[in-house]
Parts: structure tokens; C-alpha cells; sequence
């Protein structure tokens, strides 16, 4: 008797099922970060780190003008700079800045928010979420209008990923510990530090830093003598490798109650190409900072500033910007009922 023998499928047939397999397979996945609604319920954490106390630096008559003048002081590097908003109240003063590096095919147009407040506890963060509170992406401009921002720029876009941790005005959302990216800590003694993943830390570590807020993006852009960076964790940040040139956002620190917040405008050949992670880094210590942290960029990266109490966009978003899960910003109201931070803080929203 005759034995049928088994067919076997062809290469191709073989080739297009596994093809049809990761299809599906990159489907899931997509599914899973993207289209899946992502819940942000904060819990309230308690830490024994007290909030300090800082000095706005100006005080007296000419403010605005004597405020520019000391911030300018503190910038180095060839960056052509043009003050363009000035602000000052009890709780914070601001100075905001357009720069530009370089010329013709090579020119970077960067934005720079000298932000001195004080106590941490100005320096505040927005999460958007619908009456479910499911992450609801909106854009930096509508976050910045319902919270009645001074300043406000975008943040770790934390409902794209599924890791890592994040704090928002001192409530926890997630402690996710398995993120390969580089941790940015704003702490209640005005800090910001960097955790990596080497550093080996417990969520309880970090909630014991005293953190105010926390977010999962990165890289850390300069090492520990405040110097740029010649090694950049990359191996979980979104997008962009080391050399590629993009729209960025970053956030440092010059020292605790002085902040600076930096977007670079790209993919607008002559009036901003984008910068690179090396680029950024440079821009970052130039602009005085000794801690700098990278966040969300790209079609993402948008700042906005309150001009008499209106807000609106800085900068030039790539396509427009885009709906984004939260920012950071700075309140264009008084935080607190009294000048001192440790009495009649408003509560964390």
C-alpha cells in the first residue's frame, strides 16, 4: 500500500505566516500601549523631608529689569538670547528667553524658562484625565488654560509607557521599578536628582528622597561634576537615538529653587533643525544648570507662557504639537495663603 506523503508549505507560504504572526503580534503590542485606556489615580504619599524655604533672588524697585540682568549673567556659550517674557510675584519669579545657536542649516532656536520659586511646592504638575479618570491626551495649551498656568511645557507623557515611576504633586501613580530609564526626582528640599537603574533604589527609597515629583523619561543629560555627558542611557527612551536630531524638552536644576526649562524647536531646516542628546546637554550647562534631565520631545515638545495673564504657545510645534497625557508648570495664582510654604500650603490636588 501506497503512502501519501505529507506536503510540505513552501518557503513563501512558511515566510507569510510568520510574517501574518508578527503582524498580529506588533497588533497586541500596540494595543496594549496605545489604544488601551490608561487609569491615573494617585495615591497620597507621606515622607518625613519638610519643604524648604528659598529667597526669590530680586527684591525692591526694577524687578523685571534688574531680574534680566542677573539671569543673562548666568548664561554662557555663543547663543544669540532675546528676553522675551518677564514675571515676578511673592511665590516665584521668571525670566523666559529665545535663543539661537548656530547659523543656516545648523541653526538651533531654543526657548529657556528661568524659574525661581519659593519652595518646590510651586513647581507643580498636570495630569489630564476625563471623569473616569482615564488618561484623556490633550494639548499643552488646553492643560495650561484649565490649570491658569504662567508657564507651562511638557512633561514624561507617562500614558505611553507601562513602566517607571510617577509622582504628581506628591501623589504616587505608579512604582514600577523594571523602567530602564533614567528617573527624575524633584525633591521637597528643592533638588532635582537622578536615579538609575544601577543605583538599585526601592519606590520606598524614593518616596524617602522626599519626592514632590517624579518622572520616567530621560536621559539625565549631565554626569555628577555638571558636566555633559559623554555615555547616555538611551536603552529605554522613546524615539531617538544618541545622534538623531529632534525637538527637545528638558528640565534642570541651577540650584535648589532655581530651575530652568529648555524646549528646542526641529525638523524646520533654518529656523530650527533640532538638537541632539550631545547638543541638548551642552545647551543645558550653558544655561547654568548642574542637574539636567531630559523629558518628552518631538511632535510633543510644547511651551506655553501667560503674557498678561493669557496663555498661549511659545515656541513652533512640529505638526502642531499633539494631546499629551500631562505637563509641568508653574501656577499663574498664589500657591500658598501665606508667604511662608510650611503654613497654609493649598492641599496636592
Amino acid at each position: 500500500m501506497e503512502t501519501k506523503k505529507q506536503k510540505r508549505i513552501p518557503l513563501w507560504g512558511a515566510l507569510l505566516i510568520d510574517l501574518v504572526c508578527l503582524l498580529v503580534l506588533a497588533g497586541l503590542l500596540t494595543s496594549y500601549f496605545v489604544f488601551l485606556p490608561v487609569t491615573a489615580v494617585g495615591t497620597y504619599i507621606e515622607h518625613d523631608v519638610p519643604f524648604a524655604a528659598f529667597d526669590l533672588p530680586i527684591s525692591g524697585e526694577n524687578i523685571e529689569e534688574q531680574l534680566k540682568t542677573l539671569v543673562l549673567a548666568g548664561k554662557t556659550g555663543d547663543a544669540k538670547r532675546e528676553v522675551i517674557g518677564v514675571y515676578a510675584d511673592d511665590e516665584k519669579q521668571m525670566v523666559l528667553t529665545k535663543n539661537e545657536l548656530g547659523e543656516g542649516d545648523q541653526k538651533i532656536t531654543f526657548y529657556a524658562a528661568d524659574v525661581f520659586v519659593i519652595s518646590a511646592e510651586v513647581l507643580r504638575t498636570n495630569v489630564s484625565v476625563d471623569e473616569e479618570n482615564e488618561v484623556d491626551n490633550r494639548p499643552v495649551l488646553s492643560q495650561s488654560k484649565d490649570v491658569n498656568a504662567l508657564f507651562a511645557i511638557t512633561g514624561d507623557t507617562f500614558s505611553m509607557s507601562k513602566d517607571g515611576v510617577i509622582i504628581r504633586n506628591g501623589y504616587l501613580y505608579r512604582d514600577d521599578l523594571r523602567t530602564a530609564n533614567d528617573i527624575g526626582v524633584l525633591c521637597a528640599d528643592g533638588t532635582l536628582q537622578i536615579v538609575e537603574k544601577r543605583d538599585y533604589l526601592t519606590i520606598e527609597d524614593i518616596v524617602n528622597m522626599g519626592a514632590w515629583q517624579v518622572w520616567t523619561f530621560g536621559p539625565s543629560l549631565l554626569d555628577d561634576n555638571g558636566k555633559p555627558k559623554r555615555k547616555f542611557n538611551i536603552a529605554g527612551s522613546h524615539l531617538s537615538d544618541l545622534e538623531e536630531e529632534h525637538p527637545r524638552t528638558a528640565m534642570g536644576m541651577v540650584e535648589p529653587g532655581h530651575y530652568v526649562f529648555v524646549l528646542a524647536d526641529g525638523r524646520d531646516v533654518g529656523y530650527s533643525k533640532g538638537a541632539t542628546f550631545p547638543e541638548l546637554a551642552e545647551i543645558m550647562v550653558n544655561e547654568g544648570c548642574t542637574v539636567a534631565y531630559n523629558l518628552d520631545g518631538g511632535r510633543s515638545a510644547v511651551m506655553t507662557y501667560a503674557e498678561d495673564g493669557k496663555q498661549a504657545v511659545v515656541n513652533k510645534p512640529y505638526k502642531n504639537g499633539r494631546g499629551i497625557s500631562d505637563i509641568v508648570y508653574i501656577p499663574l495664582a498664589a500657591v500658598f495663603s501665606g508667604t511662608d510654604p510650611q503654613e497654609g500650603a493649598s492641599e496636592n490636588e
